[in-house]
């Protein structure tokens, strides 16, 4: 039971650190609408911080999974696993599980509309420009926000999935 419990206090500094991160989303949004590129710079430290915070989460978690013989487990498998003698405690990390994944939707929301906007001023941009008779750009490739969807969807993928059958 005390291993499920520092499971829920993962999930639980998960949800904790995903109501930042959407503030913070949020906050960066408003200054892609009024295009406050001053503001937007001033972003890039803050969500470097923030990066690292996750990646602090996820080894904590993995070093409580393995501990508990857990390791390479789903949350949804491990919720699953729990013994129905314990129901109340698999009642509190589904619970905590479901905030999760209703919290990581929002913030992939917020993270593809920020995507779109700059997608949209980049083609505003390099229209006005080819109209002056600058050359097309080339792809810089991928911004964070494809590389954290690329790494979300490749190992998160299955760790936020819903429970809701």
């Amino acid at each position: 039971m005390n291993n499920y419990m520092e499971i829920k206090e993962i999930i639980d500094e998960y949800i904790k650190l995903m109501d930042k991160l959407i503030g913070f989303e949020q906050e960066k949004l408003k200054a892609v609408e009024t295009k406050n590129i001053e503001h937007l710079d001033s972003f890039l430290n803050e969500e470097q911080v923030y990066l690292l915070q996750l990646r602090g989460l996820d080894q904590k978690r993995e070093t409580i999974l393995k501990k508990s013989g857990m390791e390479g487990l789903t949350y949804r498998q491990i919720i699953n696993g729990i013994d129905s003698s314990q129901s109340s405690v698999r009642s509190e990390l589904e619970d905590s599980y479901e905030i999760l994944s209703v919290k990581t939707n929002q913030f992939k929301e917020i993270i593809n509309t920020i995507k779109t906007y700059i997608d949209l001023r980049l083609h505003t941009i390099e229209a006005f420009m080819e109209r002056f008779g600058a050359p097309p750009s080339q792809d810089a490739g991928a911004g964070i926000y494809d590389k954290i969807a690329g790494q979300s969807s490749s190992n998160n993928a299955s760790r936020f999935r819903s429970t809701k059958v």
